[in-house]
């Protein structure tokens, strides 16, 4: 069936994929101007948790070679995912295509891809192709069937990836699992030290756990391995509410340790900024913390924080005492 370029209601060419509930999952070719539909397609939606013996177009068991559901044979099976790589994607891998029909908002279809992907994919990408199918089943409403894939992928797999405990742990941290979630991470970032994005979000799970201590190693760990922008976000995140915590405690201490850890990446925190700041008047050197206090006015106009800062600078400033 060909694509419709045009709403059948109101004449607008601004169509977009997407993928909606009803009793299954559905990607629909929809009006972005009056939300009629022009295009649907319920394609069985593979939710079982993925076993290398089980049919992947429906999930479900086979016996003598045909599926005990959907009646595919593994050949029809390897044949009906190829059409759905060229329907979206003829020139890519079923990997690719995957990623291809998520790009357009179809991911159902993107469901099914990467499933394929991960029985008859290339074996250096079965790994990615596991973990994005995990995050394309929590993606269409399926968090319970993601988290339940993720889990047989660690304790059904003789030396699991790190990817494969990343995924797990997610899904754990998807469904408020905090303290699953950030031992499993742990396992994940034991495997591979790599994972600095997985090390930030361990570090945020640990400081709403009030496991303080931990919390600060991880994130310390996060910035000396020069993470990038959205790791070193969450790792400041939680670098803020240790010296909020830090501050209401008097371990200013605890603080510039922090502050010389997080380094440059601070000028990403008006709070950080702010603490800098405050420590620097305390130390008399008000034209940094006048600097560092500009600087985070300019992230964030108004924090609590501030009125501290000034006071701490204004002494300086109007004193008589001389010393």
């Amino acid at each position: 069936m060909s694509e419709q370029n045009v709403c059948s209601k109101c004449g607008s060419t601004s169509l977009k994929w997407v993928t909606v509930r009803r009793h299954v999952p559905v990607d629909v070719l929809q009006c972005q101007r009056c939300g009629t539909a022009a295009m649907e397609e319920d394609w069985v939606a593979p939710v079982a948790p993925y076993l290398p013996e089980n049919c992947i177009n429906c999930g479900d068991r086979r016996e003598f070679d045909v599926c005990v559901n959907c009646g595919l044979s593994k050949e029809d099976d390897r044949q009906v995912h190829d059409e759905l790589r060229a329907l979206v994607a003829p020139t890519h891998d079923l990997l690719n295509a995957s990623r291809a029909a998520n790009k357009m908002g179809r991911r159902l279809i993107a469901l099914k891809l990467a499933t394929a992907a991960v029985a008859f994919g290339n074996k250096e990408e079965i790994d990615v192709a596991r973990a994005l199918r995990i995050w394309l089943l929590s993606a269409i409403g399926e968090a319970e069937a993601a988290m339940e894939d993720a889990r047989y992928w660690v304790e059904r797999s003789e030396d699991p990836p790190a990817v494969a405990f990343a995924s797990y742990g997610q899904m754990l941290q998807h469904n408020n699992l905090s303290g699953q979630a950030a031992d499993i991470y742990k396992q994940a970032i034991d495997r591979d030290p790599r994972l600095v994005t997985i090390r930030a979000r361990r570090a945020a799970l640990l400081i709403q756990m009030s496991r303080e201590g931990q919390a600060s190693e991880e994130a310390i760990n996060v910035f000396e391995s020069e993470p990038d922008e959205q790791a070193a976000k969450i790792a400041l995140s939680v670098a803020e509410t240790l010296c909020d915590k830090w501050e209401a405690s008097l371990r200013d201490n605890e603080i510039r340790r922090m502050i010389e850890k997080a380094g440059s990446y601070i000028e990403l925190s008006a709070k950080m900024l702010a603490h800098r700041a405050r420590l620097a008047a305390l130390d008399g050197d008000t034209s940094s913390a006048k600097r560092d206090l500009k600087a985070a006015r300019r992230l964030a106009p108004e924090l609590d924080i501030y009125s501290r800062v000034e006071s701490e600078i204004r002494p300086a400033k109007q004193s008589w005492w001389r010393f």
